[in-house]
């Protein structure tokens, strides 16, 4: 019997293969991009899953608001892992990690490289995370000072075939030679962090950072295992407790108040502990590599939306193909066939369609995932050997079919047979309102990823092309002038020689890099008042290197006595009278009196995400050799013309100056722009998905014009004969959809309208929503409805009404 119904399916896919071909095709495309936006979900979704504790690991999160400061953050003060350890039995194990490294230079024998994945780590970092160990003790690994332990990858990259164990390695920053300890296995990307290098966190003793009485400097990540029989709620419960035990004291001794007298009112700071499930797709560490979480639930309504327009699809065409069937359906009634037969029948072609289409599907998703590899910044790929991806592939494809086939087979099998064999079957009861609500919702969609898409665009054409307040273009940034040695001066000096070079500034950081936002305090104030102002540290040329413009005061002067600039924000936020007559008695250069001298003009140096901070420019004057000393950073201004040669110029220079030290260089309108990436996925991914959703429901309004054109084939001819003109019958044939369309932009222009404003409220700065938007977006979605219904209903109006009416 199954091999009977399969042959009869087939049959029928053969003999109306123009739809088959549509509707396969339709099938096919939704089912590929399906699968690859789920694909991405999952990998999203997934991250962190491989840790043995995943359940019961958490991120210890701060709450805090002080004046206009607020926020959560996932970085806590160095002693508040051990304090939590020792306060709530609860917590089984506690480990820190520590982000600060970047570009570091990492040195074995003549080998040396710059390397960016290196954390700091507690040695407990084994107990709480699945790290796998190769070669050494991970109990004892990274318990001593100046101890590393290093990836299978990155031994074989330093030591080749020798044991890493016990051998040494250098580093320019911190700690310099510190002693492999051990191996583990490669870290699996699907983590919200890697590394190649775990240092020893014990290591920093010896750089005389303070670990016990710095309840203050939110420097580390602090992770935690909770035991098995409580609650994160429980813990959560008691954190005010635990700060009265531990942070009050260092506060009452520090500044002479009590939590309570510091945060008053609306103002507090509380510890939270996040799922580690949640982290990646959070801000709470990284917020220009993390945050992703909008993104990828909207791609999930994408996947839905896309399935779904797949399922009408099907539906509608396998509609209008029931009328082409109906006598098929007569015949087998009247020579005994049952309603349950007829409809077991119709399902399994349903779900042999929907085999077809995962097949071709899956041939597309092999074509195309490389292409969205690249564009996602993933390595996604498809294990068709497991077979519980081969399970999940057939379920797919059964559920799919089923869906879309259940309506159709519903209603072939409720023919009447006398009416099938006169070629006048119906589909049974009143579905006008089905079909009208169908193609209304498939319009609205197109009308809401139009939308999304343009203002997706609009937004990154903002970002990108708004005045940042500083001049980003022709800035070369230099990395690591640490190599330079005692040249620093030197090597600034010659560089100014060059034809090519206009202005050069040594800097601690540069716009769009990290930026550490520093307690200051002003004198005058409050001792414990330091108010958070993200400090710059460089030398007298940075204004001009970065063209800052000035709004009061004067630039940097040469002299014996540090100075310092605010920018317009830090001037509000703090409500300054006159900025002028203040001065900075303790912050980030310590304990000494900096003057201010100067306001600059606001200007963008994070994400677009974020409201401009407060800021002070410092210039520590006569201890110039300490600022290029500090300095992570040159940043060279050049002319735009003969970049080659300019180029050139400064490498040579570096290497007669740093005997050859590692020399890097990238662009600071290129660096800035990274802070878009995210945004210029999510514009791409969008556009893609976009266009295919919209093909898929041009497929479906082609099936529905071949419905309701095959339901009105008799009204047509009759028309044509008493004198109605092609473009009648067009208008006939196309007023329903013009007025679907219509209340499709409306319903559309709303939807749309919301789910704009809730990405747009993500960003601090972001474009205007013009009204043509929402009217460009219903033209589109008009052309659209031509491209797919003009030729058939140009067909369907200029033919001849003889062959119509002969069916009377």
């Amino acid at each position: 019997m199954l091999k009977h119904y399969l042959l009869i399916s087939w049959r029928n896919i053969v003999r109306n293969r123009f739809y088959s071909v549509i509707l396969i095709t339709g099938l096919a495309v939704g089912i590929a991009a399906s699968l690859m936006l789920g694909m991405y979900a999952y990998d999203e979704l997934t991250y962190d899953n491989f840790h043995e504790k995943n359940d019961r690991i958490f991120l210890v999160g701060v709450d805090s608001k002080e004046g206009n400061e607020e926020g959560r953050s996932g970085w806590t003060t160095p002693p508040t892992g051990p304090a939590l350890k020792e306060f709530f039995p609860e917590v089984e194990k506690v480990s820190r990690l520590c982000f600060w490294f970047d570009d570091v230079v990492v040195t074995r024998g003549d080998q040396k490289h710059a390397e960016d994945h290196i954390l700091g780590a507690d040695s407990t970092v084994f107990d709480v995370f699945t790290i796998p160990f190769l070669q050494g003790n991970p109990k004892t690994a990274l318990r001593e000072p100046n101890t590393v332990v290093i990836t299978e990858k990155t031994a074989k990259k330093y030591f080749g075939t020798e044991n890493p164990v016990g051998q040494t390695i250098l580093f320019d920053q911190f700690f310099h030679e510190c002693k492999v300890t051990g191996v583990v296995k490669d870290y699996p990307a699907n983590s919200h962090f890697t590394f190649d290098f775990l240092l020893s966190l014990s290591s920093f003793k010896n750089i005389g950072f303070d670990f016990t009485d710095s309840w203050t400097n939110h420097t580390f990540s602090t992770y935690v295992v909770l035991n098995g029989n409580t609650s994160r709620q429980r813990v959560e419960s008691r954190m005010p407790q635990f700060l009265k035990a531990y942070y009050e004291p260092y506060f009452v001794k520090r500044f002479g108040k009590t939590l309570s007298e510091i945060y008053k009112g609306n103002d507090h700071y509380t510890l939270f502990l996040m799922p580690l499930k949640d982290v990646h797709l959070s801000t709470m560490i990284f917020e220009n590599q993390e945050g992703k979480e909008m993104l990828t639930y909207a791609l999930v309504i994408i996947a839905l939306i896309i399935l779904v327009l797949v399922s009408i699809n099907y539906t509608n065409l396998a509609t209008a193909l029931s009328l082409q069937r109906s006598k098929e359906v007569g015949i087998r009634k009247v020579t005994g066939s049952r309603s349950g037969a007829l409809f077991v029948q119709f399902l399994l072609e349903s779900v042999l369609v929907a085999f077809i289409g995962l097949l071709l599907g899956i041939a597309m998703l092999e074509v195309t995932l490389p292409f969205f590899n690249v564009l996602s910044g993933k390595s996604l790929h498809v294990n068709y050997a497991d077979p519980f991806i081969l399970l999940a592939l057939v379920g797919f494809a059964v559920m799919l079919g089923v869906l879309s086939g259940f309506y159709p087979a519903l209603s072939f099998a409720s023919f009447n047979p006398v009416r099938a064999l006169k070629g006048r079957a119906m589909i049974k009861g009143n579905r006008e309102w089905l079909r009208s609500g169908l193609v209304i919702s498939q319009f609205t969609i197109c009308i809401v990823m139009i939308v999304c898409t343009l203002v997706a665009y609009k937004q990154l054409q903002y970002m990108t092309t708004r005045n940042l307040g500083f001049a980003k273009d022709h800035l070369v940034v230099l990395k690591r002038p640490g190599g330079l040695g005692d040249n620093r001066s030197a090597f600034k000096n010659e560089l100014l020689k060059q034809p090519g070079v206009l202005q050069v500034s040594y800097v601690n950081t540069t716009p769009g890099r990290h930026f550490d936002g520093h307690g200051q305090h002003f004198a005058g104030t409050p001792k414990d008042e330091s108010p958070t102002v993200f400090p710059l540290v460089a030398d007298a040329d940075i204004l001009e290197t970065l063209s800052l413009k000035m709004v009061q005061g004067k630039t940097f002067a040469a002299g014996e006595k540090p100075q310092a600039i605010l920018n317009e924000a830090a001037v509000k936020a703090l409500g300054m009278k006159d900025p002028l007559q203040e001065t900075i008695d303790r912050g980030t250069l310590g304990d000494m009196d900096v003057n201010i001298v100067g306001v600059v003009k606001d200007f963008h140096f994070q994400s677009f995400h974020h409201a401009i901070e407060p800021m002070v420019i410092y210039f520590r004057n006569g201890d110039l050799r300490k600022t290029e000393n500090d300095a992570n950073y040159i940043l060279v201004k050049v002319k735009g013309a003969d970049m080659t040669a300019t180029l050139k110029g400064i490498e040579k220079t570096w290497k007669q100056l740093s005997n050859g030290y590692l020399f890097e260089y990238s662009f600071l309108d290129e660096d800035f722009n990274k802070l878009f990436a995210r945004e210029q996925t999510t514009a791409h991914i969008y556009t893609a998905f976009s266009v295919i959703a919209i093909v898929i429901a041009s497929i479906g309004l082609l099936g529905l014009a071949s419905f309701f054109t095959a339901r009105r084939t008799k009204e047509i001819g009759v028309r044509k004969v008493v004198g109605a003109s092609i473009l009648n019958i067009a208008t006939l044939l196309s007023r329903d959809f013009i007025r679907w369309l219509i209340v499709a932009t409306v319903l559309g222009s709303a939807v749309s309208f919301y789910l704009i404003q809730q990405w747009l409220s993500n960003f601090a700065y972001h474009t205007p929503l013009p009204w043509w938007v929402f009217v460009l977006a219903g033209v589109l979605a008009l052309f659209v409805m031509v491209l797919a219904l003009g030729w058939h209903i140009f067909q369907a109006a200029r033919r001849n009404p003889t062959e119509a009416l002969r069916t009377e």
